[in-house]
């Protein structure tokens, strides 16, 4: 009898161990298709909160029907009925943008709507709020494989896969963004906090933005309205220590259901003094900035109106120390430990300095068709105004006045065929340039046009996409040589194309792979850069002989996500011919304005091998370890030597810790991180005007949380919590100072 009685006990031990499956997911916001960080997934009596990428993992469910309870900030609790009967994974949507709840549980394997071949990375509405971006380096911080090319403390372009400026595209709702953005110190004039999402896009599924993509894709999108009646408004706060100073925004939001419009208005103002690096003030990096945006859109059966209009205004101080008067002090700065020039704290912006006015305007039709597809059709008009003031000039007029005007019309057609889906457009471009003061680039007046076909076939457990794309571009450049006007013509076109899918080897793995090639035309700054970037504090020459760059490309990219792991790994390789690149001459010169360091743009042949690496994995229900890695090695094969200016390898790390409910705190996390630069060792003996900067490890951390049952969230944090002195290598000016020390600061945001 115990014999027996053991055995039932044994088989039905057996039977209940085989009953314990597990219930995992992602929640999304319904409009935007972002991840909805800090869900609140609830089954019984327990309880998990969906990590930054939307993801959640409920382990040991029984097998059986279960109540699954979903919610988020600003969301109502919906209860959702489920069988689970084995291990199951669903998609959850919410209309996070109103106060009501209604979701779709897909189940299976196509997680998008209209899933293509990209590797994206995803910044959320909410993501942007809780930073309180002010810049799109700001709102990009802590994404995989994203380093930042600055110049000073307030000036930042991202970096993929080692590039940045002209071999990143960043596309603002379906337009490229154009303004002076052809140097290291002039960055997209884009608030984040104007956009409903930011996408990252990496590999070569980016033709339909451009060819010269090479890098990747930043893609701002603009948040969409619920279908409900609804009126929303957020006001944001944000503090910090350093640089001193804060930042206000507004953001208004109605939509009517009944009339299908909607508008959106956000205005955002910041004001920072002079920051600090551990052991000095950088006199005269204050920063100033005001932008605002309006959206509306009108919905009547198949079509859809939107209208957008920008404004984006900047005043930022330029280091003072980087401006030396002669050569001597010049060689003196270059191998100081601190700067020559460090004054007391103030909110005073001097020269030298620049003013930033960027104005957009967008008009946006789209339409579905059953005989077409979904066609859009958008017309932007842009202009830039650049204004350049220099401490010697003994003046209040701009050394430098750049105007930028530029016209595009986009064309998209979207058609499904059964199981395939085609993209093709058309995409037109009217640019002028003129400048008044000193010479630095000529007046210039271009065209460009390009045409683009894609075909993507879906399956079940893969999809391949190839595409093509022609460009064409007409410059004329009008300049004096002398006393004679000089009139200069430059024609490039070329095609790029791409090949690229991915594969889902089982419900846990997914592999991409993608293969491209892509053409770049050498641009203005490259060509004629005849004197002193202002921002970047050096003298800068173009060579007009360069010619069209091409790049010949490898991506793949490796997912893993099951249980409490979930890893992303993602080797590259480029290759180069006609490779333009910004080199130091090794020279000094002295002009009216002072002396500067000298840089040439120069041309060779050259690789790109890398690999960015994203691992998670949780410890427990509420802890989650997450461990980062981006390597790249660059090398000139023309001349079988290192290139210049090439971020070093990055390392880094965060321990999280995300809770429902902690002392009166909601739908909350705590994180600390280390991150760790090594030092750039391959770059060429004697080529640069100092030594390379030592590795460094800095320390950071962030409480962030809702309050209570209040619309209020929170975050609270620290930056280089050890006050590390150090100098990044690709921060223009780590020759004259130390990059920043330590920072608090607090955000407020409260929707009523």
């Amino acid at each position: 009898m115990r014999k027996l009685f053991a055995l039932l006990l044994l088989c039905c031990g057996g039977m209940l161990a085989h009953s314990q499956v597990n219930l995992s997911g992602i929640v999304r916001d319904s409009a935007t298709q972002a991840p909805l960080s800090l869900s609140l997934i609830q089954v019984g009596n327990l309880t998990v909160l969906s990590d930054e990428q939307g993801q959640f993992t409920l382990s040991n469910l029984t097998v059986g029907p279960h109540t699954l309870a979903v919610s988020h900030v600003g969301c109502k609790v919906k209860e959702v009925s489920l069988k689970v009967i084995q291990d199951t994974f669903v998609t959850v949507h919410l209309p996070h943008h109103a106060h009501t709840f209604g979701e779709v549980v897909a189940y299976g394997h196509l997680e998008d709507s209209e899933p293509d071949a990209r590797f994206i990375q995803t910044v959320s509405t909410r993501r942007l709020e809780q930073l309180a971006a002010v810049s799109l380096s700001d709102a990009l911080q802590h994404t995989n494989g994203v380093s930042f090319l600055k110049t000073g403390t307030t000036i930042a372009k991202p970096i993929i896969n080692g590039m940045h400026s002209n071999r990143i595209s960043v596309i603002n709702d379906d337009s490229k963004q154009e303004g002076q953005q052809w140097g290291s110190e002039h960055a997209p004039e884009i608030d984040p906090l104007s956009a409903g999402s930011i996408e990252l896009i990496k590999g070569a599924s980016t033709l339909r933005y451009g060819g010269d993509a090479m890098g990747g894709v930043i893609l701002v999108l603009p948040a969409l309205f619920n279908d409900s009646s609804y009126t929303k408004i957020s006001l944001l706060a944000k503090g910090e220590t350093n640089p001193n100073g804060g930042q206000i925004g507004l953001k208004v939001e109605n939509h009517s259901k009944k009339l299908g419009l909607g508008h959106r208005l956000v205005v955002n103002a910041k004001r920072n003094g002079d920051a600090a690096a551990s052991n000095y003030v950088l006199s005269n990096t204050g920063f100033a900035q005001l932008s605002g945006s309006y959206y509306t859109q009108y919905i009547k059966g198949a079509s859809q109106l939107s209208l957008t209009a920008s404004a984006f205004i900047q005043e930022i101080g330029i280091l003072a120390a980087s401006h030396i008067g002669n050569v001597t002090d010049l060689n003196r700065a270059l191998t100081s430990d601190t700067p020559l020039i460090s004054h007391p704290f103030t909110y005073t912006i001097n020269p030298p300095s620049q003013c930033i006015k960027h104005y957009a305007s967008k008009l946006k039709w789209k339409h579905k068709s059953r005989k077409y597809g979904d066609i859009v059709l958008s017309y932007t008009f842009q202009n830039n105004l650049r204004k350049e003031f220099d401490n010697h000039r003994g003046t209040s007029d701009a050394a430098l006045n750049l105007n930028l005007t530029t016209h595009q019309i986009n064309l998209l057609l979207d058609k499904h065929i059964e199981s395939i889906r085609i993209q093709y457009g058309l995409m037109a471009e009217q640019q002028q340039n003129t400048f008044q003061g000193r010479y630095f680039i000529p007046n210039y007046e271009r065209y460009k046009a390009g045409a683009f076909a894609i075909a993507i076939l879906e399956k079940e457990k893969y999809l391949i996409e190839g595409g093509l794309r022609y460009d064409l571009q007409n410059t004329n450049t009008y300049r004096f040589v002398g006393n004679d006007l000089v009139n200069k013509t430059f024609n490039f076109d070329g095609l790029s194309a791409n090949v690229s899918g991915w594969r889902r080897i089982s419900h846990d793995l997914k592999i991409h792979l993608s293969a491209a090639t892509r053409f770049r035309s050498p641009d203005i700054n490259e060509l004629f850069s005849d004197g002193l970037h202002h921002g970047s504090a050096a003298l800068e020459f173009g060579d007009l002989t360069l010619k069209q760059e091409r790049s010949y490309s490898l991506n793949a990219a490796l997912n893993y996500n099951h249980n409490r792991w979930r890893v992303a790994v993602e080797p590259y390789f480029h290759y180069f011919q006609n490779y333009i690149y910004l080199k130091p001459s090794g020279e000094k010169q002295l002009s009216i304005r002072g002396a500067f360091p000298v840089f040439r743009n120069v041309q060779t042949d050259a690789t790109y091998t890398g690999l960015d690496v994203d691992l998670r994995y949780r410890l427990a229900s509420n802890w989650t370890a997450e461990a980062q890695a981006a390597l790249l090695y660059v090398e000139d094969v023309r001349n079988n030597q290192f290139i210049f200016g090439i971020p070093a390898q990055r390392f880094g790390g965060r321990l999280k810790y995300t809770f429902a409910e902690k002392l009166g705190l909601q739908n909350g996390y705590w994180w600390i991180g280390p991150s760790y630069t090594a030092r750039q060792t391959r770059v060429e003996a004697n080529e640069d005007f100092t030594a390379t900067p030592d590795a460094y490890f800095l320390l950071d951390t962030e409480l962030s949380a809702q309050y209570r049952e209040t619309p209020l969230h929170f975050s609270f944090g620290v930056r280089n919590i050890l006050n590390t002195a150090y100098r990044d290598y690709m921060n223009r000016y780590r020759y004259f100072a130390d990059d920043l020390g330590i920072n608090f600061y607090i955000t407020l945001n409260y929707t009523f």
